[in-house]
């Protein structure tokens, strides 16, 4: 007998060929939504797609080859800045990844430059710049570490957000060790290089494999050994200070005396500033009120204007119309002030 070449399609074989791709189908559709469903898949649809998968995992305590998915929480959800900046599509957003939880959004009009943070007059918790190049700084607190990055984009004016801003929470449940501060750190600066790239910023991130752990905590030395944040004081005779880099935000505490601080871009110009004034809320590029003295400085980007400033520490009640700063104590501010505009390519301060 022969065969012709269609035998082999006769009603029964073509009925169980048929069977069989339609199992093959539906075991792959249902292979491809399981994987939809692991952890790795879930983060790396978070935030527009704009997390670095693997040190947001790590910091969620995760393997990116953990297979479990049931009981990882994810959510995003985005929202506007400012109303009179046009932000790129994919910008304001915000995620949660099992407890981390990462914002991502121009630098113009931000909404959570503080939102996250608790630092401001406190001196126990001051933010540690980051290395490898990067505009960022971390606070470590009891139970949690926060990070921020700062990146100017040369293409954006101020309308279009001058540059991108994103802040990094670590879970509450996770001691902020240094692998969960390096992993953090890694977060923060991974996210604004993807959202660089997503968003078309041009700009010049730091350098990933530079990049270490932040200290966890300010150290307090006498003021003629500082090296950092709070190198040349003078008016007291020790101080609490941090590394000193090019962090959006800086402080030096001169113990028993005053708390020194700079902001730049989305911390100086964020929340009520945009409103009261571009000088951290006050409409003369210097001054005094009767708790802050200030100067201030242009600076390049989404720097936008540098703002120092000297308050009292918190629980003091001095009054700075009645009891003024000393000599030495305005040297230390201006000197504070010229060193981390020198650092972040300011102008020259404005005077007392």
């Amino acid at each position: 007998m022969k065969w012709g070449n269609g035998a082999w399609l006769r009603k029964p074989v073509r009925r169980r060929l048929i069977g069989s791709l339609l199992t093959l189908a539906v075991l792959g559709a249902g292979y491809y939504g399981f994987q939809l469903q692991y952890p790795a898949a879930k983060t790396a649809r978070a935030c527009s797609g704009m997390l670095p998968v693997d040190s947001v995992l790590h910091l969620a305590g995760k393997s990116k080859l953990s297979l479990l998915g049931q009981g990882f929480h994810v959510s995003s959800k985005q929202f506007d800045v400012s109303g009179r900046v046009t932000e790129p599509p994919g910008l304001a957003t915000t995620c949660d990844v099992d407890g981390v939880v990462v914002s991502i959004e121009t630098a113009s009009g931000a909404h959570n430059a503080y939102g996250f943070y608790s630092f401001q007059r406190d001196q126990e918790s001051l933010p540690v710049p980051l290395d490898g190049g990067w505009n960022g700084f971390m606070v470590t607190q009891e139970g949690e570490a926060t990070a921020s990055v700062l990146l100017s984009c040369s293409n954006w004016s101020p309308q279009k957000g001058s540059g991108i801003l994103v802040v990094a929470q670590s879970p509450y449940d996770r001691e902020p060790t240094r692998f969960v501060r390096l992993e953090l750190a890694r977060t923060v600066t991974g996210t604004a290089r993807r959202a660089a790239e997503k968003t078309g910023c041009v700009t010049e991130p730091g350098d990933a494999s530079k990049l270490s752990a932040p200290a966890a905590a300010a150290t307090t030395v006498p003021a003629s050994d500082a090296t950092g944040t709070c190198k040349g004081m003078t008016s007291v005779k020790k101080v609490r200070e941090t590394a000193a880099g090019t962090s959006p935000a800086e402080e030096c505490v001169l113990v028993g005396g005053l708390q020194l601080a700079s902001a730049y871009g989305p911390f100086n110009d964020a929340s009520r500033a945009v409103v009261n004034g571009k000088y951290g809320g006050h409409d003369q590029p210097s001054g005094t009120d009767v708790y802050t003295v200030w100067t201030s400085a242009a600076c390049q980007g989404a720097q936008g204007v540098g703002f120092y400033h000297a308050s009292p520490p918190e629980g003091s009640d001095r009054d700075f119309t009645t009891d003024p700063l000393t000599k030495a104590e305005q040297a230390d501010l201006t000197h504070f002030a010229e060193q981390s505009a020198a650092r972040h390519g300011c102008s020259a301060t404005a005077g007392p």
